[in-house]
């Protein structure tokens, strides 16, 4: 009868992880249904492989960038969403650099309960602009282009419509690049 005691803690512990993940998939996880979404969220961005300011602090940068993005859910695994992204300025005594874009792509979500680590990839549209005070006036350029973008992230479920996304997202712009940390809320329309 001892021996008996000694094991029902186990014993239930044992059917509880058994029976727990049965549970949990007949759950119904309204954040793996198909619905369009909307977010927004802040972020830091570092450009190229260098982080500013420069050794000689000649060039300072705003490092916060904010996007809006909206998307649909097809499946508990595929999305297809869009972004507008802009990665705030970075200026010196005689140049200043800023850049926006839009974002397509695919997002693929490993469907879990209340977290889901995701993959995306798709094409950034972007535009930038340089002034500089150099010479009679100065002078502005305008450049833009397409490229590919791709990131990954995980989406927190904070209520039955509410997400937190936290992501890692790297663009191209033409020779350089910038990688882009963000948190984002995400509300879904079920």
């Amino acid at each position: 009868m001892k021996h008996w005691k000694k094991t029902r803690l186990p014993l239930a512990g044992l059917t509880l992880l058994a029976v727990l993940p049965a549970a949990i998939s007949a759950q119904e996880m309204p954040h793996q249904q198909s619905a369009f979404y909307i977010g927004g969220g802040v972020g830091y961005s570092r450009i190229g492989s260098e982080d500013f300011p420069t050794n000689d602090e000649d060039f300072n940068d705003n490092r916060v960038s904010w996007k809006a993005l909206a998307g649909f859910r097809f499946n508990p695994i595929l999305s297809l969403e869009g972004q507008y992204i802009d990665f705030g300025k970075a200026e010196g005594s005689l140049a200043e650099v800023k850049a926006h874009g839009w974002t397509a792509g695919l997002v693929a979500d490993l469907p879990l309960p209340y977290l889901q680590p995701y993959a995306k990839a798709g094409a950034l549209f972007w535009n930038a602009d340089f002034d500089s005070s150099v010479g009679v006036g100065g002078f502005h350029r305008s450049e833009d282009g397409t490229s590919f973008t791709w990131g990954g992230g995980v989406r927190f479920n904070l209520a039955q419509n509410l997400d937190l996304r936290v992501e890692y997202e790297r663009f191209t712009f033409e020779d350089t690049h910038v990688d882009n940390a963000s948190a984002a809320l995400q509300f879904s329309f079920y």
